[in-house]
């Protein structure tokens, strides 16, 4: 009798053994998020109760500079600081060969599952299929604190296909030595133009061939191409785009002008000129020639009911066809950690332009700011900047728009009679290449 309680005994204690491993065995199931928030501003995802640890590759292909590489670094260490479980995989090729190598790797089933370049290849890459829509991806809360032209730099037949990453464009620079004070307006451009000419210095010298004054017809209200890449120019019977021709007529009162001449440039760094129209990617060259305290870049003045403006242009980053199959979105997720207030100021300490909005940083209060003066007065000048089409056709618009403008500028064209006749070839050779590239079957 006593050794059958004794096995009684046992057994009890073995079944309570067997629930109590049980109970502890559920309390460390693999399905329960671990993931720990170290860095509040970075982005995060909503997990659900089922969601695994996130994990994977993130295969980056850019050509970025050195400089500019230890951003993109410092960046993946933040990340990683939120998710260390996600792994990089960063290749550095030159731009000149950037787009062959990757169009190749993408057709062979390999290549990157982000892709940062000039974000005119983004129509070409995405009807060959190589990089996603991001239209459904994209919230107006990531999109609204950023500059809408840089935005449009993505969109390609109404589609998202990209974000920018940092800017570059036509802006106007002044000699603060020679005029030492921002035109507000156009006719203020030419009157102090016109005062500090003299003495072996002219106060103005401005480019008027298309590329660098292409921007003003927009900035007039103006279109140029509708998103099939047809000309819209011919709104209101050209009446907005011969207002545009007649202020580029007008640069003239302000001094001298150019049409694709590098001229402008080297009289500016010999000091011999107050005012310019060039590119961002000048500035720190024409910085060291003039001095950089005496070098500006002014907001677009205005001009009757519209103001001057120039062609702003991306670096975009891309999410391709390789992250489609990404259980967790991790290259997504690390692609939109990029849209943090923080993460885009710091694209501007390696001389880069980010895309955020002016406002967002003039609206904190002080805490944010931009330390590079040249960055900063490029992001205000860009807030009166407008989107270079990205649409394959534009290669058509900037041989042809330069051959009106020589007609109407050199050749005594009439302005709506040069406008009429680049509308009429441009519609022709935009139908001529569309036939090419869409045969039909």
């Amino acid at each position: 009798m006593n050794r059958l309680y004794w096995w009684l005994a046992v057994l009890l204690i073995w079944m309570f053994s067997v629930q109590g491993c049980r109970s502890q065995s559920s309390l460390t199931s693999p399905n329960t998020p671990t993931i720990e928030i170290t860095q509040p501003s970075m982005p995060t995802i909503a997990l659900t109760p089922t969601a695994n640890v996130i994990n994977g590759t993130v295969t980056i292909w850019h050509a970025f500079d050195e400089t500019q590489r230890s951003i993109l670094f410092r960046h993946i260490s933040a990340f990683q600081s939120q998710y260390p479980d996600v792994q990089f995989d960063v290749w550095y090729v030159p731009l000149l060969d950037l787009q062959a190598r990757f169009e190749e790797a993408m057709s062979q089933g390999a290549g990157p599952t982000i892709l940062i370049a000039p974000a005119e290849w983004g129509p070409r890459l995405f009807d060959k299929g190589y990089i996603q829509e991001l239209t459904d991806l994209v919230t107006d809360k990531l999109t609204d604190p950023l500059n809408p032209a840089a935005v449009e730099e993505g969109v390609y037949n109404y589609r998202q296909i990209g974000l920018p990453l940092s800017l570059k464009g036509v802006v106007l620079f002044r000699n603060k030595s020679i005029i030492a004070s921002q035109p507000e307006s156009f006719e203020q451009l030419v009157a102090m133009a016109t005062t500090a000419t003299g003495g072996g210095k002219v106060g103005a010298d401005l480019e008027r061939s298309f590329y660098f004054s292409g921007g003003h017809l927009m900035g007039l209200g103006g279109l140029l191409m509708d998103a099939d890449g047809m000309p819209a120019f011919q709104q209101d019977d050209y009446a907005i785009a011969q207002k545009w021709l007649f202020l580029l007529k007008e640069f003239e009162q302000a001094g001298m002008t150019e049409f694709n001449s590098d001229n402008d440039v080297r009289l500016f760094k010999d000091n011999r000129v107050g005012m310019i129209i060039d590119g961002t990617w000048n500035m720190y060259n024409l910085a060291g020639e003039i001095g950089p305290l005496n070098l500006a870049i002014d907001p677009w003045p205005t001009y009757q009911d519209g103001h001057l403006s120039g062609f702003i242009q991306a670096d975009n980053i891309f999410l391709t066809a390789q992250a489609k199959e990404e259980a967790n979105q991790i290259s997504w997720l690390f692609l939109r950690s990029f849209y943090t207030t923080e993460a885009q100021l710091s694209l501007a300490d390696v001389g880069m332009i980010p895309p955020i909005r002016v406002s967002i940083i003039e609206g904190d209060g002080g805490s944010l700011r931009v330390n590079d003066p040249f960055i900063w007065q490029a992001m205000v000048a860009f807030d009166h900047g407008c989107a270079y089409p990205i649409q394959p056709e534009m290669n058509l618009y900037l041989t042809q728009m330069d051959v009106s403008l020589q007609a109407y500028l050199t050749q005594g064209m009439n302005s709506k009679m040069a406008l009429q006749k680049a509308h009429q070839i441009l519609q022709s050779l935009v139908s001529q290449h569309k036939t090419r590239i869409t045969p039909t079957p």
